[in-house]
């Protein structure tokens, strides 16, 4: 039987990541940054309507040969303790959605890689194509509670590129734009404004990227209904993974 009062948690750190995954039919949004995510992602997996969860949105690039735009579905999610692979169903099913698609490992980590040093380091010691600050705590908490877990991210900025600091001041802890964080960043630092005119414009490119991404995975973000998708019966084994002496373990 068919549960269509079930709904798929879909976790995201921006508001403009909320607003396109909200287009999703049988989608319940979680967007929350620092310790407040955890809370509210476990509030929602312990829901018994809940039959899965999918880290979704943008992230950093950490394969130089990647450029902006680049759509990637997980093989798996690499943190501190290990790598977790994805629901293999439910991955395969977004990979056909797109024929975009790759299917690569990414990085979960609990801060902003903002520096090119950093994700060469990052890359070269997991292998993972890019790397975000959501999908590590999204993975484990799944994982812990048996439930089906993916990730889907686009790549924003490119490996080689390095993140302005002025673009960190323009986020709420809400995740949503904060444009008088950014102008009082650019006072202080003007010649960041090329570096930051650059970022808004791949941002952009990965915003229409993502927003077809979800356009094409359908509802319920393409999981198959619990009929056939389920709980897994146990938690998935950890994989060994090394991660860089830059990478934090999950709070």
């Amino acid at each position: 039987m068919v549960l269509f009062h079930s709904f798929i948690l879909v976790v995201v750190g921006l508001a403009f990541e909320a607003r396109i995954a909200g287009s999703c039919k049988g989608a319940t949004i979680c967007c929350r940054r620092g310790s407040e995510a955890a809370i509210a992602m476990a509030r929602a997996l312990d829901d018994p309507d809940c039959h899965g969860v999918i880290s979704f949105g943008i992230a950093g690039g950490l394969d130089h040969k990647l450029p902006t735009g680049s759509h990637l579905v997980a093989s798996h999610v690499i943190t501190a303790k290990g790598a977790l692979p994805t629901h293999p169903v439910w991955s395969q099913q977004l990979l056909k959605s797109s024929p975009r698609a790759l299917h690569a490992p990414i990085l979960g980590i609990d801060h902003v890689v903002i520096d090119p040093e950093e994700k060469r380091e990052l890359f070269a010691n997991t292998g993972a194509a890019a790397v975000d600050t959501e999908s590590h705590i999204t993975a484990m908490m799944a994982n812990e509670r048996g439930l089906p877990f993916t990730c889907l991210r686009i790549i924003a900025d490119p490996a080689h590129r390095k993140v302005p600091k002025a673009a960190m001041s323009g986020l709420r802890e809400d995740g949503r734009a904060y444009p008088a964080g950014v102008i009082r960043a650019l006072l202080r630092r003007p010649h960041e404004t090329p570096a930051l005119l650059a970022i808004a414009r791949d941002t952009w490119r990965a915003r229409r990227v993502l927003t077809a991404a979800m356009d094409l995975a359908g509802d319920h973000v393409g999981l198959p209904p619990p009929s056939t998708a389920g709980r897994a019966p146990a938690p998935q084994k950890i994989a060994a993974a090394r991660i860089g002496s830059t990478g934090q373990p999950a709070g």
